[in-house]
């Protein structure tokens, strides 16, 4: 309540016009890098491969049918808060209590899309004063308040100084009839159809009630007309996307939501396994609750029993958490999902097969920008096995996508000395190092 409240304070001074001096594309690209660093340092980030490496396949689909002015970044941050965001420089955050409150994929990659589109038009950037309010750390902290809620932060939110940061980050109502036509071609070339982000509102404005808006209503105003608008343009039909796994994203997303919350007190999952066994969701969340709750002989009697084509792909995971690696590599071998992969390169690992394990992992460093745990596993093995300064690299890499600058810094400072300062790798390191020092100057 107060987090809210403290917004609509914020909000009530949003009368900003356009700054004089826009950013310039390299400024645009520095300012998003320190403001991830600060997000990555302030709030949790998902750690759920399923998730994480989910979302960022819904990245790539988008991002292919477009031209972004970067590379976009994606980070599911881990809170129940309903909201979603981007940043200059190509940051796009997304809150997992966002996914958890999605009734199907077309309406994630709706959110998506529009968040695309506002880095697209540079929205933000277009309206920030470099020279008067710019702030990578005031504005961190406020996305961060909204997100997971802090007292100290809130404070924020009513000072001078984070009022003036408040309005390069309020969206006009130009701003996002732009985004909704912009997001929802997108959307809809992606294979979503346009009418994924409609839905969201939707439904997020009618579960208010005589509630408070749900954050994201209040970071993307005036949906009353953009729900209007939108149903004028676009025709309901069914998504030419795959999306057959993601009703077990939104699965799990629902049942860690609720492990955090209460350690799984309810059991929802096994009332609803109960009810129709032949369920193949509600089989995948009962078998993952008793598998959090560490009965993992019971989680693996659900889960072969799961008539979903994704039973494999369950099982190994309950194999990796209850440590029987050779069972896991055993269903895992012809995975094709990313997620699959991991855990087939974890089981890898589990087995002491490091050269299939290095293998498996590399095949997903793609996708370690959203899923840092890639990049921690494959620098702890390297060092284990001898080639140090691939290590140190990786751990640096892990290091800096959590905001811990010292520790990345160290370990990018004993890469280069291994791989040598004039070499190839070494000269790649030296540049994610100089990234660092320069957000230390600020």
């Amino acid at each position: 309540m107060k987090r809210c409240i403290a917004f609509l304070v914020v909000l009530a001074f949003l009368a900003a016009s356009v700054p004089a001096f826009a950013l310039t594309n390299d400024e645009e690209r520095k300012y998003g890098k320190e403001v991830f660093l600060e997000i990555a340092r302030a709030v949790p980030i998902n750690n759920d491969p399923y998730v994480s490496l989910y979302v960022n396949e819904i990245r790539s689909r988008l991002e292919s049918k477009t031209t972004m002015p970067f590379p976009v970044v994606l980070t599911v941050i881990d809170t129940p808060t309903i909201d979603a965001f981007a940043t200059i420089g190509g940051y796009v955050y997304i809150a997992s209590g966002l996914i958890a409150n999605c009734d199907n994929e077309e309406e994630l990659a709706g959110v998506m899309a529009h968040e695309f589109a506002h880095i697209k038009k540079r929205h933000i950037a277009k309206r920030m004063d470099k020279q008067k309010y710019l702030n990578a750390t005031v504005i961190a902290t406020m996305l961060a308040a909204m997100l997971v809620g802090d007292s100290a932060r809130d404070a924020v939110l009513v000072t001078g100084m984070g009022t003036a940061q408040s309005m390069a980050l309020r969206y006009s109502r130009e701003d996002e009839e732009e985004a909704d036509r912009e997001g929802s071609i997108l959307a809809n070339d992606a294979g979503y159809g346009g009418l994924g982000i409609a839905d969201f509102l939707k439904k997020l404005r009618a579960g208010g009630g005589d509630k408070l808006y749900p954050q994201y209503l209040l970071t993307h105003p005036y949906h009353e007309s953009r729900i209007i608008n939108l149903e004028k343009t676009w025709t309901r039909r069914p998504p030419s996307a795959g999306t057959s796994l993601f009703p077990y994203i939104i699965a799990r997303a629902r049942v860690y939501q609720s492990y955090r919350s209460s350690g799984l007190a309810d059991n929802v999952w096994l009332s609803r396994y109960n009810r129709d066994r032949k369920d193949p969701v509600a089989a995948y969340g009962a078998s993952l609750y008793y598998s959090l709750k560490g009965n993992f002989e019971k989680a693996v009697e659900v889960a072969r029993k799961n008539p979903s084509p994704y039973r494999d792909l369950f099982l190994g995971e309950i194999y990796i958490a209850a440590n029987k690696f050779p069972e896991a590599a055993a269903v895992l071998r012809n995975a094709n999902e990313r997620v699959g992969r991991y855990y087939l390169a974890r089981a890898y690992e589990g087995m002491g097969r490091i050269d299939m394990a290095v293998s498996t992992y590399n095949s997903l460093i793609p996708y370690a920008s959203t899923y840092p745990e890639i990049y921690y596993r494959l620098g702890m093995i390297l060092g284990r096995t001898g080639d140090e300064a691939g290590g140190h690299a990786y751990l640096g890499r892990y290091y800096m996508s959590k905001g811990n600058i010292m520790l990345a810094k160290t370990n990018f400072e004993k890469a280069i000395s291994r791989y040598g300062i004039n070499s190839r790798e070494g000269m790649e390191v030296m540049r994610l190092l100089d990234s660092l020092e320069d957000k230390e100057k600020k």
